[in-house]
């Protein structure tokens, strides 16, 4: 199966998160003015620009709506240290500069910001787009930190908000835990269980599938032709982990079917592994061996569990029937990632 196939039938969660982590993650404002505006020359006081920063900064910078007077009145004593007034009431009609770039991330550092802004406009780009899940900011952001984000939002005002395209903006956050984040926090979303009252089964298999999701993009950012191993075999390394937890999660009378499934997975993922290894070590890079190896492999799962086929597939059934009618349909994206590589029917 090629990887393109294998991440749209496993990754469908991302479709839906995915801009809010990359150009439209940090609020999309309008194109930049086509024409740039004077400040007259007259004589500005540092009380005259910092009061006009208060009230005119959001007009050339959205982003920083919802913000304070208290707050923008911070950013803008931050920028009088290093600017004369004339040049931050200039900053506050047209935006920063690209130079300008560093000092106002500094600002807003400086005045404790980085974080608010970036949850302020994250939230307005999710909240605008009618196809995205309901996820909150503060989920996505849960355990970021200002040095996680200054060089996005950097690279941002250097770009004039609006250039930055989702490879740069990946590759600015790949280092973070915001693609974890937005995995699992639209996993949580779609399940709809992120009240309190949500039975913990839902909560923990929701967490664990966004994370699941999150790995295995992270393998399948790599274009290969021919079947991708690394992510056949992260599939059954992930699945895996999340129905060996199950085991102790689901009601008594369904232990058993857990546990067949969670063997039947394991001894799977361990044939792959072992199968792929030896190719990759006998003859790496090689397509043919790759394509000839990903048959052999699957010739040999089939065969070894072909005497418990009939029985894995009702104990998948049962174990799916009630996480479904416990959790809700979306928890079908774990088992759909199973039989996209053939593993269940």
């Amino acid at each position: 199966m090629p990887p393109s196939r294998l991440a749209s039938a496993g990754l469908v969660v991302l479709l839906a998160a995915s801009s809010l982590v990359a150009c439209s993650s940090i609020g999309e404002p309008a194109a930049p003015p086509t024409t740039v505006l004077e400040v007259a020359t007259t004589t500005v006081s540092p009380a005259d620009a910092r009061s006009d920063f208060v009230s005119e900064a959001t007009g050339s910078a959205p982003i920083l709506e919802g913000l304070s007077d208290q707050d923008l009145g911070c950013v803008a004593d931050r920028l009088l240290e290093d600017l004369d007034p004339t040049e931050v009431m200039t900053l506050t009609r047209n935006g920063p500069r690209p130079d300008q770039a560093t000092l106002a991330v500094d600002a807003l550092r400086s005045c404790g910001l980085i974080l608010d802004v970036v949850a302020l406009g994250l939230q307005q780009a999710i909240d605008a787009d009618p196809e995205a899940p309901p996820v909150e900011a503060a989920c996505i952001l849960e355990g970021i930190v200002d040095e996680d984000l200054v060089p996005y939002l950097e690279a941002r005002f250097e770009h004039g908000f609006v250039e930055l395209d989702d490879d740069e903006a990946n590759l600015l956050l790949e280092d973070t835990p915001i693609m974890a984040n937005t995995m699992r926090c639209s996993t949580l979303a779609l399940f709809g269980q992120v009240d309190a009252e949500a039975p913990p089964v839902c909560t923990g298999l929701a967490y664990r599938t966004g994370d699941m999701m999150a790995e295995l993009l992270a393998i399948a950012e790599t274009e290969v032709d021919g079947p991708d191993l690394s992510v056949l075999t992260g599939v059954f390394a992930a699945t895996d982990a999340i129905f060996a937890w199950l085991v102790d999660e689901v009601p008594a009378e369904l232990r058993d079917d857990a546990v067949l499934v969670r063997d039947a997975t394991s001894r799977i993922g361990a044939l792959m592994a072992e199968g792929f290894a030896k190719v990759a070590e006998a003859d790496p890079g090689d397509e043919q061996a790759a394509m000839t190896a990903f048959l052999g492999v699957m010739a040999r799962v089939s065969a070894e569990m072909e005497s418990t086929a009939s029985t894995v597939e009702v104990s998948t059934e049962r174990l799916r029937d009630y996480l479904v009618a416990t959790c809700g349909e979306s928890v079908l994206i774990l088992f759909e990632l199973l039989s996209g590589v053939g593993a269940t029917t």
